[in-house]
């Protein structure tokens, strides 16, 4: 019944009718069934989705003694309050709960009451502050890696590797040894460590490390019962192909020593060596980190977890299996998996990222703090995380089955100067070191290590960190399916309740109803998100406003709720006003019955297709649709017992008049349960993406992708907000609608007036949550120029703040460096170089005004001259030209002294080469070639043979030379030391440190390129 309060005449033609056929049968009724002697009347009639007050002289009489809570319906006043009161509760509940973390142990890792060992958060906190303050900017990359032997084996493994993950290695032991051992001697071992790779001070850490383990040998010799203990020194020089962000990247390493230390069983039982798990971490940082969380944080807990297993009598193994390691050495065979810890984080939950087997996804159901989904395996798998761990290397090279674990949580400080101790959050190290200390227990003592097998079709999610729910996708497949049929015969009785009851529609006309609604809940999804993405355009293309969301997780729902919830409530009152379109008599129920329906559709088609992240829709559609049971069958009944209590003549007429409605407690539960449920998903999801978004690129539409994430987050929330929408009559919800435009046009000018000026409100960048950018101090060896690059890591304000004040202090002007054809600017980091903004400033008249040499300030002689230090030496050998073939062969040979992370770069049909692991590709194309040295390292060698290009005469094609471009990265390292290397005495990264505000990052490179035709 749709008459709105007041008169009749407010409603349609039809709606009158309808109402007057109500008050005739009433009378009727009120003439058959009135009950002897004076009786109070209360008559009513369905106003709007709820009774109210007619006319005493319509005179449908109550009897005595019988309730209907549905007459004493709350004020629509009311009922938003509840609903906003229900909202905030469950959404503050799961805040908390997702972001709640053990206590942290501040003992020094016995109990204090049982002198049980556990592990001790204040343990790895002093290993992390040894790593990344008293040896800060480990370039030297050294990694540990831990392996529970089957039952019995342990082993560690120590070495240094290359490329961007040079890494050292571990392998554990088994008795209980010292606690003098493995306390403060594995942290005079870390205060002792400081090494840039190729340097002195690499070689010193790597023999230092020997001398150390060599110690732990002779004390485990004077253990009676100790394990076996075997120490291998592996040096090894190699080359392999790395694809990341799309792009292929060679790299060459030149000797990489390895550090092996193995405590097996002893003599008389060698079967513990045949399985191994591997605990991974490493202990180097990027440029311009100190990386006390990545990944200091995953050496102490690996250190940390080793003490607590040796003084349990566990056996365990510590090894790393970089590309060096687990192609070569005669180890690699008995590792069966792998538990790889990073940290792109410095707070919060660690997360399960990766997995790809059933077993070790069973293993990590028996930690105490489980955290993760099957979603976050699949986006990783998608490549729209622009990074990578050592975890794909076990994959890809040892073919190992694993987990990869991460703290995730405020990545703003990931790579950044501001990645150290004081920046942890207290209890992050408990949770990540308790997880894997529960995983090593249980593979060493329950686990089948033979057994382990390569496996995707897992699907797994965790409750708020309480419960972990593993199974296999056939076990979902049956599952969910078995929901859609069991929601979809639930539809089919309302369905046919509705055929049974007046006013009496053909089945065609009520599933036309239903589809009209479950289109509109459709096009509510859409108007979710498309609002908020013409938000997005007018801030950033109309005021210039973008990322005004970046400095908080959570501002993007500031920003962009308002118009999110204003377009999906917007498409409900459009089409409640539209003509012609088949309606439900009661809108209000009719899309409180289809939302779960609709979600049973979707959980279908994505069953269907297989996708593993579809029990999200899953849990959906049981509890939409439970608690719409629960409605049907509990709740609404309940105002519906009057009249079936004294309708004695025409039951199914009135039953007609007074159909199923909503209750306030069905919303109640609705609500709570999915905006709690969807609370964690959407937090783990802001939490990891909106920090990223700072690292992305300036190409990457930021904007756009987060005003999706909150559209789609408002309206996920909360599905059957769109039901009760329809509980209110149009100029109500029209109301609505236009408060929450009005919220978006103030959130707007807030934006256009705090989103551009340092300080303010929605200005993306502080200290805190900084802009990442990129300077290069680069000298060019073939022209002699010096300039200065800047670049910035996303499309956030920059030119108009910074650089802008860099043309000031260096005089000159700022010239745009993007695009395809100034990528070799930055090859230095290549393949990051796809994704920065450039700018290029000349050094050489800040250069030449500033010296104290009075010959240089006056010369026009190239500045390179002048440049302190040896100059690399590029020349090849071996050449030999096939005229037959029109093929080329030659050895590149490159000699550089107090440089290290080489590239070589060139064009050309590559038809055979000396990196291993792949062929070249079958045509032309931009190679790229990057190389590290361990110390005493001071050259590469690159063997190539080349097809000649086709457009040359025989003549040209003998003379032909390939042009190759070589740059090297200074050994200086200005973010640890404010060390560089001077042209003419001129100390110009610094003067740019100076112009830098504090809200900006910076990676600093000293570097010179030159270009070799050979």
């Amino acid at each position: 019944m749709y008459i709105r309060k007041g008169t009749a005449g407010e409603g349609t033609a039809r709606d009158y009718d309808t109402f007057f056929l109500l008050v005739h049968r009433t009378k009727m009724l009120k003439q058959r069934h009135q009950p002897s002697g004076p009786a109070k009347t209360e008559p009513f009639v369905y106003v709007d989705g709820s009774f109210d007050q007619y006319s005493q002289s319509n005179g449908f009489a109550k009897p005595n003694g019988t309730t209907s809570p549905r007459l004493k319906k709350l004020s629509p006043l009311v009922s938003i309050l509840w609903v906003v009161f229900c909202i905030i509760i469950a959404i503050s509940v799961g805040i908390r709960l997702h972001y709640r973390l053990p206590a942290p142990k501040d003992h020094s890792g016995f109990n204090p009451v049982t002198n049980v060992p556990e592990f001790s958060e204040h343990n790895a906190m002093a290993i992390i502050q040894s790593l990344s303050e008293k040896i800060g900017y480990r370039i030297l990359i050294f990694v540990f890696r831990a392996w529970p032997f089957a039952k019995r084996l342990a082993c560690w493994q120590v070495g240094k590797l290359f490329g961007h993950q040079i890494e050292t290695r571990y392998c554990h032991l088994k008795a209980t040894l010292f606690k003098y051992i493995f306390g403060q001697k594995i942290l005079d071992l870390f205060n002792s460590l400081s090494g840039i790779v190729g340097t002195l001070e690499e070689a010193q850490s790597a023999k230092y490390i020997l001398s150390t383990v060599n110690e732990y040998k002779q004390a485990s010799a004077r253990i009676p019962g100790a394990p076996r203990f075997d120490i291998w020194v592996q040096v090894e020089s190699g080359s392999h192909r790395f694809d990341i962000m799309d792009h292929m990247v060679l790299k060459m390493y030149t000797n990489v020593t390895n550090v092996i230390v193995r405590l097996s069983c002893p003599d008389a039982d060698r079967k513990c060596e045949q399985s191994t798990v591997l605990l991974n971490s490493h202990f180097d940082t990027t440029l311009g980190s100190p990386g006390a969380a990545d990944d200091a944080v995953g050496v102490a807990v690996m250190l940390e977890a080793i003490r607590v297993l040796i003084f349990n009598g566990a056996e365990e193994s510590l090894q790393d299996a970089t590309h060096a390691f687990i192609t070569m050495h005669e180890l690699k065979d008995s590792i069966r998996a792998v538990i790889n810890l990073e940290a792109c984080g410095t707070t919060g939950r660690e997360i399960l990222f990766q997995a790809n087997s059933r077993e070790m996804i069973e293993a990590y159901k028996r930690v105490p703090y489980p955290h993760g989904t099957v979603m976050a395996n699949d986006v990783f798998r998608t490549g729209l995380i622009i990074s990578d761990t050592d975890f794909r290397q076990f994959v890809h090279y040892g073919n190992l089955t694993g987990l990869d674990m991460a703290l995730y949580q405020n990545s703003y400080l990931y790579h950044t100067h501001l990645d150290i101790p004081q920046n942890m959050q207290p209890g992050a190290l408990q949770h990540m070191g308790e997880n894997s200390l529960a995983l090593l227990d249980y593979l060493t003592k329950e686990g089948n290590l033979d057994s382990l097998e390569v496996a995707n079709d897992v699907v797994y999610w965790e409750i708020f960190g309480i419960r972990f729910v593993v199974y296999s996708w056939s076990t979902a497949y049956i599952m969910q399916m078995a929901t859609v049929a069991v929601s979809l015969a639930f539809f089919a009785y309302i369905i046919y309740k509705s055929t049974q009851t007046t006013p009496y529609r053909s089945f065609i006309s009520i599933i036309g109803a239903y589809t009209v609604s479950m289109i509109s809940i459709l096009l509510s999804f859409v108007g979710a998100i498309v609002l908020p993405n013409l938000v997005a355009l007018l801030l950033v293309q109309g005021l210039s406003r973008p990322m005004v969301w970046y400095s908080r997780e959570w501002y993007g729902l500031f920003v962009y709720s308002p118009t999110a919830f204003a377009g999906s409530l917007g498409v409900q009152l459009l089409v409640a006003s539209a003509p012609l379109l088949p309606r439900h008599p009661d809108p209000e129920y009719g899309m409180f019955i289809s939302v779960p329906m609709l979600f049973t559709i979707i959980t279908f088609f994505l069953t269907q297709a297989g996708l593993a992240s579809s029990f999200v829709g899953w849990i959906y559609t049981i509890f939409l649709t439970g608690v719409a049971a629960i409605n049907e069958f509990i709740l609404a009944p309940s105002s519906l017992s009057y009249y079936s209590a004294n309708k004695h003549g025409d039951t199914k007429s009135l039953y007609a008049f007074t159909p199923a409605r909503v209750s306030l407690w069905a919303y109640t539960f609705s609500i709570s349960i999915t905006s709690l449920l969807y609370t964690d998903m959407a937090l783990a999801l802001i939490d990891l993406f909106i920090p990223l978004t700072g690292r992305m690129g300036i190409y990457a539409p930021v904007d756009h992708i987060v005003a999706f994430i909150f559209g789609m987050m408002v309206f996920m929330a909360a599905p059957h907000l769109l039901a009760f929408a329809h509980s209110f009559d149009k100029p109500a919800l029209a109301r609505v609608v236009a408060l929450a435009l009005m919220v978006q046009v103030l959130v707007v000018v807030l934006a256009a007036v705090t989103g551009g000026t340092s300080g303010g409100l929605l200005f993306p960048y502080d200290k805190m949550h900084p802009k990442r950018a990129f300077v290069q101090h680069l000298k060019n060896l073939t022209s002699g120029e010096a300039h200065i690059y800047v670049a910035q890591t996303d499309h956030g304000p920059f030119f108009e703040l910074v650089v802008s004040d860099l043309e000031n202090a260096f005089g000159v002007p700022a010239e745009p460096r993007g695009g395809e054809r100034f990528l070799s600017d930055w090859d230095s980091i290549y393949p990051f170089s796809h994704f920065l903004g450039s700018y290029r400033l000349d050094a050489g008249p800040f250069i030449r005004s500033h010296t104290t040499n009075s010959s240089v300030a006056l010369s026009v002689a190239p500045l390179v001259s002048h440049l302190s230090g040896p100059i690399p030496i590029i020349t090849s050998n071996n050449i030999i030209y096939d005229p037959q073939t029109r093929t080329r062969t030659l050895s590149i040979l490159c000699s550089y002294d107090s440089y290290t992370w080489t590239v070589i770069s060139f064009d050309a049909h590559v038809l055979d080469w000396s990196i291993g692991d792949s062929m070249p590709l079958d045509h032309a194309t931009h190679y790229v070639v990057r190389h590290v040295g361990g110390y005493g390292s001071n050259g590469q060698r690159l063997d190539l043979k080349i097809q000649v290009p086709d457009h040359l005469t025989n003549r040209e094609a003998e003379n032909w030379k390939l042009r190759v471009e070589f740059t090297a990265m200074e050994k200086e390292v200005y973010g640890a030391h404010k060390a560089e290397r001077e042209i003419a005495g001129v100390k110009v990264l610094a003067k740019i440190d100076e112009v830098f505000p504090e809200w900006v990052s910076t990676t600093w490179l000293g570097t010179v390129v030159g270009v070799w035709e050979l």
